[in-house]
């Protein structure tokens, strides 16, 4: 056997980003190769990456060809198509380790399809981990169209949790869930590494060297140039993200005659033709400047012009569930954050935050308009509190430890 079949070798398994804009996975592969471990990552072709292999800074990233469905059906099919690529790429990494080597593989959903792989794994011997980022039986049934499919889906993650060694997610809520309803105890690993704010370290100079963004406005420089407060909106744009809902509550501001902002949004998901189509509808144009999807360095360069993080995601069973890191890399930077009252984030703010008094779309505007018309020193209070409790309880290196000891196949 070569050294390379002989070391501890860590899979893990991605259906729906790629790395390193994955930054939860790539911080989670970067530790366990820190901690000795050869590490593959699988993940699909998309936000601008070419398929095939790649190593970047000692992690072997094979990347199958994939694409991002819109619609029920569509959706379904890419669910299925990514499944089967990853699938096949997982098998052949974890086959070129020799058979008596310890061996990890490691499945990060949405979606739960990937059951059949762990079976096929802890019959050779290899140690299996469940990453649920996302309860997908609960997403399905917000959604419209998906709904009738939400008995298939808890079959499958049924499969994926009974079949998975350990078991890890991002949100306490994920985690009283599974405890509940699977009798199985889950492990809290709530983040990925967050780089630091530009002028925290002079280590940042080529973190825009993998910018991955689609066609968009340059990032604006009102915030540097007058004294606009900046509302940012970062994230994937679907139907349960809630944007429109934000643009609406933009308008009741300005209804109210409320002035002295501009919001910028950074991310691209399928309700964003519709978040654009309504930004027009309701004479947002000159007030709301759209991005679209932002890669790693350009993602630090909008969180240091923005003045407060804006959270409009509506009440849906779904959203009580997550873990947003929109919230923990707003509160690692010390950006106040303006949010609807979500269980979950509630959680994580820990108070530290402007909270609507509701689920309403007026409560949201009335909270956007509390950050607005709040003095600077209280604005700079409430994000140093909300800053010390990520680091205390949310950070990277708070939770990398426990991932590593639990997971990483040097140490099983």
């Amino acid at each position: 056997m070569t050294e390379r079949t002989r070391t501890p070798h860590a899979v893990l398994v991605l259906l729906n980003l790629p790395v390193p804009d994955d930054q939860r996975a790539w911080s989670q592969a970067l530790a366990l190769r820190a901690d000795g471990a050869r590490v593959t990552v699988v993940c699909p072709a998309i936000r601008g990456r070419r398929a095939g292999p790649e190593r970047i800074d000692g992690i072997e990233v094979i990347r199958f060809r994939s694409f991002e469905g819109q619609g029920a059906l569509a959706t379904a099919a890419e669910g299925l198509w990514t499944a089967a690529a990853a699938a096949r790429a997982a098998r052949g990494a974890l086959r070129s380790s020799h058979a008596s080597t310890p061996r990890m593989l490691q499945i990060g959903n949405p979606p739960d399809l990937l059951f059949p792989l762990a079976w096929w794994a802890r019959r050779r011997g290899v140690r299996t981990v469940y990453d649920q980022r996302d309860v997908v039986p609960v997403l399905a049934e917000s959604r419209a169209g998906f709904n009738r499919l939400t008995p298939l889906f808890l079959a499958a993650e049924h499969r994926m949790i009974t079949t998975a060694d350990v078991v890890i997610t991002p949100s306490e809520e994920q985690r009283a869930r599974i405890l509940s309803r699977y009798r199985r105890d889950a492990l809290i690993i709530r983040t990925a590494e967050v780089p630091p704010a530009a002028g925290d370290t002079d280590a940042d100079a080529d973190a825009d060297a993998d910018v991955a963004a689609t066609a968009a406005p340059e990032l604006s420089e009102q915030s540097d140039s007058q004294a606009d407060l900046t509302i940012g909106y970062l994230g994937v744009v679907g139907e349960q993200d809630g944007l429109t809902d934000l643009l609406d509550a933009v308008a009741l501001l300005r209804a109210d005659g409320v002035a002295g902002f501009h919001v910028e949004v950074a991310g691209d998901g399928p309700a964003l033709p519709a978040a654009r189509a309504a930004a027009t509808r309701l004479g947002l144009d000159e007030l709301v400047t759209f991005h679209g999807w932002l890669g790693p360095g350009a993602v630090d360069t909008f969180l240091g012009k923005i003045d407060t993080m804006a959270v409009p995601d509506p009440d849906n069973p779904f959203n009580h569930f997550c873990a947003m890191n929109k919230v923990t890399h707003a509160m690692a930077r010390g950006i106040p954050v303006v949010l609807r009252p979500l269980r979950e984030n509630v959680r994580l703010t820990a108070g530290h935050a402007y909270e609507a008094a509701d689920m309403t779309i007026r409560a949201f505007a009335d909270a956007l308009a509390a950050f607005l018309k709040d003095t600077p020193a209280s604005r700079a209070e409430i994000a140093a509190e909300a800053r010390t409790t990520f680091e205390a309880h949310h950070s990277w290196p708070h939770h990398a430890p426990r991932y590593v000891e639990a997971v990483s196949p040097t140490r099983h």
